[in-house]
C-alpha cells in the first residue's frame, strides 16, 4: 500500500511542481501587485511576483515565493517575515472602508435620554485616533 501512495504522489507532484526561493524583497508595486527578489543563492532578481494573498512586504522583508512548473515568470509570494500593508476585501466590499465607515457611525452615536438627547461618546479622542491609524494596516 505504502509503495502506490508513494507512487501516486510522484505522479500527482510532477504534474503541477512548485519550487520554492528564498529572497530579499528589492521593490514593491502595490498599484500592480507585484514586487521584485533578490534570491538568497544570488541568482537573478526576479520580477514580478505577484501579490495573490493581500499582503504587502516591505523592501527589505525576507520572503519566500513560489514558481509554478520552475518558471521564473509564473512565481507568487507565498511568505513574508515584514509588511507594509494588507488588503482584505471582496468585489462588494473593502475591509477598510467598512471599518471606517463603523468607526465614524460610533463617532456619531447619541442615544435618547430622559433629559433629550446625548452628546458625543466622552472616549471620542480615542475613536478618532483609531480612525486615523486603520489606513496603515490596510489599502483599500
Amino acid at each position: 500500500m505504502s509503495e502506490l501512495k508513494d507512487e501516486f504522489e510522484r505522479m500527482v507532484n510532477g504534474q503541477i511542481p512548485v519550487a520554492v526561493i528564498s529572497g530579499t524583497v528589492t521593490a514593491v508595486r502595490p498599484e500592480e501587485d507585484t514586487c521584485d527578489v533578490q534570491p538568497d543563492n544570488g541568482d537573478a532578481l526576479v520580477l514580478d511576483v505577484a501579490l495573490l494573498n493581500g499582503i504587502y512586504p516591505a523592501v527589505g522583508a525576507e520572503v519566500l515565493i513560489g514558481l509554478v512548473e520552475n518558471r521564473l515568470v509564473d512565481t507568487f509570494l507565498i511568505s513574508a517575515d515584514k509588511v507594509t500593508h494588507f488588503r482584505l476585501a471582496t468585489e462588494q466590499e473593502s475591509f477598510l472602508t467598512w471599518a471606517q465607515d463603523v468607526l465614524q457611525a460610533i463617532m456619531q452615536l447619541t442615544v435618547t435620554t430622559g433629559t433629550g438627547q446625548s452628546g458625543p461618546p466622552i472616549n471620542l479622542p480615542a475613536f478618532q485616533q483609531l480612525a486615523q491609524r486603520l489606513p496603515n494596516l490596510f489599502v483599500k
